[in-house]
């Protein structure tokens, strides 16, 4: 799920004041400091009890993105009250202004963000006057409370690799809401299961042993995999690998290779393997075929 919205006509609204409005002392929180010059303004973790300390509407000092962990608090804009689930993400422009409020008592828990300046990706743009909701999934969460304790450990020793490093968790966050906008993938068709399988044999003509490698490699069953080639070849998976090899193996000699390097460029451990392989698929030896066109 996702909702974009916007103020209606921002020039009809009174306009709220610009400020940073800090949970009480003693709650989680870092503030930049102004000889910082980070794209990073704030950072807030946490329970919060927004119930009995509300957080007032105000405008931001830049893009606020946070993440619903716990509770049901409610985001009070200038024109409505949303009533907040976990596990939600949002971004919120630096002209929407916005504010915290709670039952009595309630607890919620939240990642907070701050950032200077706006999302890094064009499929997360989001007008300044106006907000974006994302439905966090298992694989969002995640991403998103690795990068809050990345931002967490490098402002709290920074060093000259804090603001690279700051620049490299906000495109890791902005990529990951990005994605969580894109469908899930379907399971792969039989054509392009097909190609993939084929592009791998023709590129692995030495693997021993083809078939347990391709199903591991395609996270398919070797009954799937040989019912596939059956369906599209009408023959299976190993038929298939070993008219390849010998198809190569031509070629290989015909290049001039002594039998010997042909066995061994194509994973035969002995070259009497090879052919003894060769002449039962090709009813020939491959000292015969050494100047084939």
């Amino acid at each position: 799920m996702l909702a974009v919205s916007a103020m209606n006509d921002p020039a009809m609204l009174k306009p709220l004041p610009r400020a940073l409005h800090l949970p009480p002392a003693g709650r989680p929180r870092w503030v930049c400091p102004a000889r910082a010059q980070l794209d990073l303004l704030y950072l807030g973790w946490g329970k919060r009890r927004f119930g009995d300390s509300p957080i007032p509407q105000s405008r931001h000092p830049g893009w606020v993105y946070f993440l619903v962990q716990r509770g049901t608090p409610s985001l009070r804009l200038e024109t409505i009250t949303l009533k907040m689930r976990p596990v939600v993400a949002w971004i919120v422009g630096p002209e929407c202004a916005s504010g915290w409020t709670d039952a009595t008592g309630a607890v919620s828990e939240l990642l907070t963000w701050v950032w200077r300046s706006p999302p890094r990706c064009a499929e997360l743009a989001t007008p300044a006057t106006g907000w974006r909701e994302f439905a966090a999934d298992a694989a969002l969460q995640r991403a998103l409370q690795q990068a809050h304790a990345l931002c967490r450990k490098e402002v709290e020793r920074p060093s000259a690799l804090t603001k690279p490093a700051l620049e490299h968790a906000r495109l890791h966050i902005d990529l990951a809401l990005a994605r969580s906008l894109q469908p899930c993938p379907a399971a792969p068709e039989p054509a392009l299961r097909m190609e993939l399988a084929l592009r791998w044999l023709a590129e692995n003509l030495a693997a021993p042993n083809p078939v347990a490698a391709l199903c591991e490699y395609l996270q398919v069953s070797p009954v799937t995999l040989n019912r596939l080639f059956h369906a599209q070849l009408g023959e299976s998976v190993a038929a298939h690998h070993a008219r390849l090899r010998m198809e190569r193996a031509r070629q290989l000699l015909a290049d001039g290779l002594l039998v010997k390097e042909v066995a061994f460029a194509l994973g035969y451990r002995h070259a009497n393997d090879f052919s003894r392989a060769f002449k039962r698929l090709t009813g020939q030896s491959p000292d015969s075929r050494r100047f084939a066109g």
